[in-house]
């Protein structure tokens, strides 16, 4: 008998903290950032229970790796991405198995590099427009500068259109409590979400007026009938092999899923990295010299990106401290997690934020270090360590589009100004779907023209 067949589900060890009844519920919504990270002290696979429910954390790389890597036969979405489905629809980021896959194939065409290439010169020229508008000394409320800039950049980029004040609320309104009220959501029993509580109500209203503007949106791309040369255009041409498109229902899914990931999330990794820019002025002055070498003073292009190393290093590190809580997977069928053997039909949750707060794979977890990703020191994080877009089969499809929309934007903000922390006015992390900043005052100050 295998050690992996001795290390049933049974045996693992289920975390201490629990609560009558409740079980995990009260020390993962108190403290999450504190909760989940201590996991790994107890083993590779850990037991926690939401209520009744048992959920196995995989809290290894390995362990990860053996459940995400073979692809989607064994194991679908799970219980994080059906919480997710009221409000995203049965788009890419919650199919699982064949839907999925069929998905991801129609929509691989609109992140191909020559979509990519036009998608950053419009996300270039919303962050030039950004900056161009402000003063010297000007205070910002960066985190929502930065989500503005990201919705403005999706729309223009992915849509080709600029909505009007009430479309952009309602889409930056409902992701907002989409993402922001997710974890609660995950914990707590399904009953809950129809109590009539004051959340619950603002987050169902939040959702019409969201459904009724993206219908509103797509209803007059039908109308205009005109190919716009963008990816809400793709989707209602696109065809399978069979001659199949995508529904009503599907397209909407899909561009709530392309407003989930392209509105909160880069705009909360673009206010991360400018409060560690704003606090560590050895940062900002590599920056600043490395854009200032690569672009001699011009703009910066697609092709400019990959030669901004330590940017793209900055980068890798905000998306390692500030990540996403967790991610889920429901077992089909038996399947092996490292020694562990875990039964099918069983919940699993693996979280980035441990993995990426691991001493043992990140030495001195908190503190801010971009050369952590030099080449030479990369290669020692184990593989599946690191994986701020998921990893597998569901890995995000836009993974690559996101990297580049926080390169070039920071690229054209550090180039101009460079900005620095309000004092006294403190900053926590706040932990929902992302890891999102409480406030985020800034001050932004020109910069001297390279000579």
């Amino acid at each position: 008998m295998t050690r992996a067949i001795e290390r049933s589900a049974e045996t693992v060890r289920e975390a201490p903290g629990a609560w009558p009844l409740l079980g995990h519920i009260v020390p993962m919504l108190r403290r999450p950032l504190d909760f989940l990270p201590a996991l790994a002290e107890h083993g590779d696979v850990v037991k926690v229970r939401f209520g009744r429910l048992p959920v196995y954390v995989l809290a290894h790389p390995a362990a990860v790796r053996d459940v995400l890597v073979p692809g989607d036969v064994d194991v679908k979405r799970g219980l994080c991405f059906e919480k997710l489905e009221p409000g995203l629809g049965k788009g890419i980021a919650t199919a699982s198995g064949d839907e999925h896959r069929r998905l991801r194939a129609l929509l691989q065409p609109v992140f191909g590099r020559d979509r990519l290439v036009e998608y950053s010169a419009v996300m270039r020229a919303t962050a030039e427009e950004v900056a161009g508008s402000w003063a010297d000394g000007q205070a910002i409320a960066a985190d929502e500068v930065m989500n503005d800039l990201a919705l403005t950049a999706l729309t223009r980029g992915l849509f080709r259109f600029t909505p009007d004040q009430e479309t952009a609320d309602a889409i930056k309104e409902g992701m907002r409590l989409l993402t922001h009220g997710l974890l609660a959501r995950i914990v707590l029993p399904s009953a809950w979400e129809r109590v009539p509580t004051p959340g619950n109500i603002r987050f169902r209203r939040a959702m019409t007026r969201m459904n009724r503007a993206i219908r509103a949106v797509i209803s007059d791309y039908r109308d205009a009938g005109q190919d716009r040369g963008d990816v809400l255009s793709a989707l209602l041409a696109v065809r399978d092999d069979d001659g199949r498109g995508l529904s009503d229902q599907e397209v909407h899914a899909q561009v709530m899923t392309l407003a989930l990931t392209g509105v909160e999330a880069p705009g909360a990794a673009l206010g991360w990295v400018m409060y560690e820019i704003g606090r560590n002025p050895e940062v900002a002055g590599r920056i600043e010299a490395e854009i200032d070498t690569v672009l001699g003073g011009r703009p910066p292009g697609y092709d400019d990106l990959p030669a901004l190393e330590y940017l793209g290093r900055v980068i890798n590190e905000v998306l390692r401290l500030r990540t996403p809580l967790l991610f889920s997977r429901r077992t089909l069928t038996t399947v092996r997690a490292g020694e562990t053997t875990i039964p099918a039909d069983a919940e699993m949750i693996y979280s980035p934020y441990l993995l990426h707060h691991d001493q043992r794979w990140f030495p001195d977890p908190e503190r801010f270090d971009p050369d952590r990703w030099l080449p030479g020191n990369a290669h020692q994080i184990p593989r599946g360590a690191y994986i701020p877009f998921a990893a597998g089969a569901y890995q995000c499809i836009g993974k690559v589009f996101a990297i580049m929309e926080l390169t070039m934007v920071a690229a054209v903000i550090c180039a101009r100004w460079r900005p620095s922390l309000v004092p006294g006015a403190p900053v926590r992390e706040v932990a929902s779907a992302l890891i999102r900043p409480s406030q985020l005052p800034m001050t932004v100050h020109r910069r001297p023209l390279p000579a």
